[in-house]
């Protein structure tokens, strides 16, 4: 019974991640995400238990060092109570990247687990396309949710994260892991079926960023395959197909509109003149709702906007100045040096190739949803030395 409860507890926080993950922001409480409690309650284990940690984690926490540190220094230059929602963030990035240790000891112990884990997250994928089209036909219009901070989208794919965007690129994580296995195995004939599927799924996202994020993931699976004319001829094939969408005279759906990068050009504006304000240690982690009322104007804290920028790099540049940026990229470089090339190398750099282009136009690296599939893939890749 012990050894049961013991196997329970060393794996029960994944599978729990992974069975509310597909219900996105539809099971949020308040400022309450169940997603963020089941990887807090992980990362919680993790450190009571002084699980074994790879090598590499020591690149996260000189982030995490950095971080706490821009937090500190933004409560001396806001004095506001309000920097205790920041401090909210702080504790989310600190639980999901000690989820890191959590899952890699879970991967580490054999390759079944890690293909579970890789397999678990194309089902996600999934499944959160399904739940796409089941929020696509029953009900389309979300402009009911504006009163809650939500964008008002029309025709598209949001599915339970109400974001096109969000849904889009995790769609896009699936499409990459199914075009892979494709390509590695035999039997094929379900892995088209799933393509096709999550192709479709993700053109009525409408949302051109996890378009480019899909390009640029097949370009590196091109390239380890050795087909990029392949990849430019379909790529002219999707692009031409795009126009073919219904868009029922809907501007919010239309391949070329301008609107919407209108606004990604103004958010970038914005986000580099509180980069301006303190470009050494940034305005803290995360205090952008501070920054936004303090430099540029009122900002609703229930904004879904508020807390962030159309930019991954802006808003580590804005919260944590250049000295966190520098940090960021270090971490990045070091743990590409810390990765073994096993079965599941291409799954992650084709990923994390998609996730660097969308988050240029989304702060998407900080998702939480997105966070949690990235750092999952990152782990079936990570090293397995310990680090004592």
């Amino acid at each position: 019974m012990a050894i049961t409860r013991k196997i329970d507890l060393n794996s029960i926080f994944i599978f729990l991640f992974f069975a509310i993950f597909p219900f996105g922001q539809i099971i949020r409480i308040g400022i309450l995400q169940p997603i963020d409690l089941v990887v807090g309650l992980a990362a919680i284990y993790t450190i009571f238990k002084k699980l074994p940690k790879p090598e590499a984690f020591k690149y996260f926490e000189n982030f995490l060092i950095l971080t706490i540190f821009s937090w500190v220094f933004g409560t001396l230059m806001f004095q506001r109570i309000e920097v205790f929602y920041g401090f909210l963030y702080l504790i989310r990035i600190t639980a999901y990247l000690y989820f890191v240790v959590y899952v890699w000891n879970f991967a580490k112990k054999n390759l079944k687990n890690s293909k579970l884990l890789v397999n678990s997250l194309l089902m996600v994928s999934v499944i959160s396309a399904i739940f796409g089209w089941m929020q696509f036909f029953w009900f389309s219009d979300l402009k009911p949710f504006f009163v809650w901070g939500w964008d008002m989208h029309l025709f598209r794919l949001v599915g339970t994260f109400l974001d096109p965007t969000f849904l889009g690129l995790i769609i896009v994580f699936g499409l990459l892991t199914t075009l892979i296995r494709i390509n590695e195995m035999k039997k094929k004939k379900n892995y088209i079926l799933i393509a096709i599927f999550l192709l479709i799924s993700l053109a009525f996202t409408y949302s051109r960023a996890s378009y480019l994020a899909l390009f640029a993931g097949l370009f590196v699976i091109a390239w380890h395959f050795h087909f990029i004319k392949k990849v430019l001829i379909f790529i002219l094939i999707f692009v031409g197909l795009l126009f073919l969408l219904p868009t029922s005279k809907n501007h919010s759906i239309e391949i070329l509109r301008s609107f919407s990068a209108i606004a990604r050009v103004e958010n970038y504006q914005t986000t580099l003149h509180i980069f301006s304000k303190s470009p050494i240690f940034g305005v803290g982690y995360d205090n952008m709702c501070l920054a936004y009322q303090k430099f540029v104007g009122f900002q609703p804290f229930n904004s879904h906007a508020c807390s962030g920028s159309d930019s991954s790099l802006l808003f580590i540049l804005a919260t944590t100045g250049l000295a966190g940026f520098i940090v960021f990229v270090f971490t990045i470089s070091r743990l590409a040096t810390n990765l073994v090339s096993n079965s599941h190398f291409l799954i992650l750099t084709s990923t994390f190739t998609a996730l660097f282009v969308h988050s240029l136009f989304s702060n998407s690296m900080f998702y939480p949803w997105i966070m949690g599939y990235v750092l999952i893939v990152l782990t079936v890749s990570l090293g397995g030395k310990v680090k004592s």
